[in-house]
């Protein structure tokens, strides 16, 4: 006997999205807080409330943020005057260049997949050096950082870089589960140190250059952020690998089928095609015009239209291959809705009070500590909260103006603000199974369970975060910026 389909007379998760709708309505009605105005503080629910229905997955996230907008538009949260005025507060951030540079750079990703690109990278590095266990981890952990520069998903890197881990790990000796584990653990630590030392490593780095310009007036081009932040990553790179390797112990330690498995490949592959070396040629290019942009008079989103537009011409990627890029277009619909309403606070003085308050209570909990350890203590809670998000960039749209303007208060100076949050924003992913969107592919391929992921992805947060400060701090000095 067959039975009716049943469907969930709404398109979300009913209790949460009430509870949440409920809840908001509640404190709607409330007098705000002294200091705060009335459209700060509607704008800060509405903001809040999406926040939550992110946490708790109530809708994906790209209609979570239309229906945040249009709350915020018909209820005229910002305060403003006439209902257009209204809309045009609410969409301000869909024209931003650097929302477009991530569409741009998300779709140059799928090229590096579409030709085989970054596969072919991984697979002749692990030719020529793959020789240990060890040895293999660090190939796979280069290959990811060298296709970082024009790969802002994490989830992209990883699409590229796992399934040959996994294939090694199988290919070697199948039976040792902690040969995989480390590796595909590996994989995923030097996939956010990746993220942290290239501006278009991770469209959070985008959305913080946003924040970081519109609350401190810190402005960072791609050169400056491989200055500050290439550094600190790449120590990552050197010392996590070889940590991971001496706390998960695989009992294969010798790979002489590693660099054969990938000359195989490599010899399947054939030579490099004509599309792969039409994209060298114009990764090579996308470098350039970042690096040296502002002495060619070129704004870092002109070039990766130019990028794309050669892409297009040379045929690596068609029209077709753009459009089907759901990942792009969806990172624009909620990045935008995000971005715009954290400007909307940060304009409203909401950003303001609350780094205040937090300065405030700091101040009055360490007493008269020094502006590094309140940064230390900041970074620390900031790491943590990973635990709470399931997508990095939307904890750095949401958390990062709060941040910045109370370090500032508590006398942290604005740039080495901003380069502490932009190197632990991409650091706490592997904290949890649900805290990245790579994660679940990751866990999928059996060798890890979700409690040797969280004790693993712990190791890994809390020893890249002080890796990252460490070290961080140190070359900061060296530069002057301390």
């Amino acid at each position: 006997m067959s039975h009716p389909t049943t469907h969930n007379w709404i398109a979300a998760k009913p209790i949460p999205l009430i509870s949440i709708l409920l809840i908001a309505t509640i404190v709607w009605q409330f007098t705000p807080p002294q200091g705060l105005t009335l459209p700060a503080y509607h704008t800060a629910i509405i903001f809040v409330a999406t926040i939550a229905g992110i946490i708790t997955n109530v809708m994906p996230t790209g209609a979570l943020a239309i229906l945040s907008l249009a709350f915020f538009i018909v209820l005229r949260a910002g305060g403003a005057a006439t209902p257009k005025e209204a809309v045009t507060d609410g969409m301000t951030h869909f024209n931003n260049p650097l929302i477009w540079l991530i569409i741009i750079a998300f779709t140059i990703a799928r090229a590096f997949i579409k030709t085989g690109l970054g596969r072919r990278i991984a697979l002749l590095l692990l030719s020529k050096f793959g020789q240990s266990t060890l040895r293999v981890a660090y190939c796979l952990g280069v290959a990811d950082f060298l296709i970082a520069p024009a790969t802002p998903s994490n989830t992209a890197r990883s699409a590229i870089v796992s399934p040959i881990a996994n294939s090694l790990a199988k290919t070697i000796k199948a039976d040792d589960r902690k040969l995989g584990q480390f590796l595909i653990s590996s994989s995923a630590a030097i996939n956010d140190a990746s993220a942290v030392g290239f501006q278009t490593g991770f469209s959070g780095n985008l959305a913080l250059i946003g924040i970081a310009s519109s609350v401190a007036g810190i402005q960072l081009d791609f050169a400056h952020w491989a200055a500050y932040l290439l550094v600190p990553a790449l120590f990552i790179l050197v010392v996590l690998p070889f940590l991971l390797y001496k706390v998960i112990k695989p009992e294969t330690r010798e790979t002489p089928e590693a660099t054969q498995f990938a000359k195989t490949e490599l010899a399947t592959m054939g030579k490099m095609s004509v599309m792969e070396w039409k994209l060298v040629f114009v990764f090579v290019g996308l470098i350039i015009g970042w690096v040296g942009g502002s002495s060619l008079g070129l704004y870092s989103t002109a070039a990766a239209f130019i990028g794309l537009s050669a892409i297009l011409l040379l045929g690596v990627l068609n029209w077709d291959d753009i459009k089907s890029e759901k990942g792009a277009w969806d990172t624009l619909v909620w990045f935008a809705v995000l971005m715009g309403m954290a400007n909307n606070l940060k304009r409203l003085g909401f950003t303001d009070w609350v780094g205040h308050q937090i300065s405030g209570f700091l101040g009055e909990t360490l007493g008269g500590a020094s502006p590094i350890v309140f940064l230390l203590a900041m970074m620390t809670f900031y790491l943590f909260l990973a635990y709470f998000f399931a997508s990095a960039t939307a904890k750095v749209v949401a958390i990062t103006p709060v941040f910045i303007g109370a370090l500032i208060t508590l006398h942290v100076s604005p740039m080495l603000a901003v380069l502490s949050i932009a190197g632990i924003s991409s650091l706490g992913c592997n904290l949890a199974t649900y805290s990245h969107a790579r994660n679940p592919l990751l866990i999928g391929y059996g060798y890890h369970t979700d409690g040797e992921w969280m004790r693993i992805g712990l190791v890994i947060a809390i020893s890249s975060g002080v890796l990252f400060m460490a070290t961080g701090l140190a070359w900061w000095n060296i530069l002057g910026i301390i």
